[in-house]
């Protein structure tokens, strides 16, 4: 599993919103192997307080989109370790063919992985409803 923090305005009719997704990606998300639903509103400064967490499996996010004109992206995840967050994690584009680093991904390669992934998430993956 994968846990991601959301803002109560991201749901729209029992669906989480593309906004909720970085769009340029390296989107931050926690491990499910390595933390709880919890641990992702973890900040010193209570920066997440408020937010809510919602789980997704790493199975469902979209290994790869294409576009009209312009190269294909592809999408993975990658473990970013952080001091106080091991489970901290990142979901980073690539273009195909892959050069081994991050790529940002076109306007259009991006909504269309949001628009996918987000179409995934409903309100039954809610881990932990947000306030805000």
């Amino acid at each position: 599993m994968l846990y991601l923090r959301y803002r109560r305005d991201h749901f729209l009719a029992g669906q989480l919103s593309p906004d909720a997704v970085r769009s340029q990606l390296q989107q931050s998300v926690n491990r499910g192997a390595f933390s709880e639903p919890e641990d992702v509103l973890f900040s010193e400064n209570g920066a997440y307080n408020g937010l809510g967490v919602v789980e997704f499996r790493v199975a469902e996010v979209p290994s790869q989109v294409d576009q009209d004109e312009g190269p294909s992206y592809s999408f993975f995840l990658r473990h970013e370790p952080e001091e106080l967050n091991y489970s901290h994690s990142e979901i980073w584009s690539d273009q195909i063919p892959a050069t081994g680093g991050f790529r940002r991904p076109s306007r259009t390669v991006s909504l269309r992985f949001r628009v996918q992934l987000c179409s995934l998430i409903g309100l039954e993956r809610v881990r932990i409803e947000a306030a805000l």
